[in-house]
């Protein structure tokens, strides 16, 4: 269990969710009949145009949908090359969790933090499924590390929904011990959200007042309110989150126009 702190300033701190980029071992090769390469590479460009200064980028899991090394090395070299703090946590795609880059090397939660917020890194993905689950040795850290930034604005961060979309087919691959993760965090006043990934689509859900946000994915996007697999033709997009450190912040989705053809919402699956 980890801490990283980065002084206070009078600066609002500007931190990018990103997910769901789901790369190939190869740059050239296509997912869902698409190239998630050049999507991600699309979104990088549109978040370097819009906000030159970031202060971090934060990846919510299905970094790879092939978990090879050269696709962890190759996303490692293009975010060193960007030059921003970067920090990613696994999805069900990623699968090979011995290779995936976790902060420090370490599949444990963690905590670093931007003036008076604090973000905290979960591992919610599991081996062999496309479910989610965090292990009760994060909740326990999650329950300590909230305890020991309990004068700080609290940010939890994992892979899976642990709110249903109202879709059949992805809610069966939910977080599947969501109460758990929400009994903790209502222990704790001063968290504020709880950002995931996995659903490929924006979405909110507010509970005890913290506010549970999706963002959508890099690459191709999943058609809310579906009973099955379906694909929806909205753009991707990436989180915008501004924090001040008297606790309040702006959130919002930033969609991004590709230049590849309109994705192929034939596809059952995949």
């Amino acid at each position: 269990m980890t801490q990283t702190s980065t002084p206070a300033s009078e600066k609002v701190w500007t931190l990018i969710q990103i997910s769901d980029t789901h790369l190939m071992d190869q740059p050239e090769l296509e997912f869902a009949r698409m190239n998630p390469e050049q999507s991600f590479l699309e979104v990088v460009h549109d978040i370097q145009q819009r906000f030159p200064h970031i202060d971090a980028v934060v990846h919510t899991g299905d970094l790879a949908q092939v978990a090879a090394e050269s696709t962890y090395q190759r996303y490692l070299q293009f975010m060193q090359t960007w030059n921003v703090p970067h920090y990613q946590i696994p999805g069900n795609h990623d699968d090979y969790l011995a290779i995936f880059p976790f902060y420090k090397n370490s599949d444990e939660a963690h905590a670093i933090s931007f003036g008076c917020w604090t973000l905290i890194l979960l591992n919610s993905a599991v081996k062999g499924r496309v479910d989610g689950w965090v292990e009760q040795k994060q909740l326990d850290q999650l329950e300590q590390l909230l305890l020991e930034h309990s004068k700080q604005y609290v940010i939890v961060t994992c892979h899976h929904h642990p709110f249903a979309m109202q879709s059949h087919w992805i809610d069966q691959h939910r977080l599947k011990n969501s109460e758990a993760l929400k009994d903790v965090i209502a222990r704790h006043t001063n968290v504020k959200m709880v950002l995931f990934g996995h659903v490929h689509q924006d979405s909110e859900n507010e509970w005890q007042g913290v506010r549970y946000l999706s963002t959508p994915s890099t690459s191709v996007q999943f058609k809310p309110l579906s009973e099955n697999f379906a694909l929806d033709q909205a753009q991707p997009g990436y989180r915008v989150l501004q924090l001040k450190d008297n606790g309040e912040y702006q959130t919002y989705i930033q969609r991004v126009v590709l230049k590849q053809a309109k994705i192929n919402t034939e596809i059952s699956g995949y």
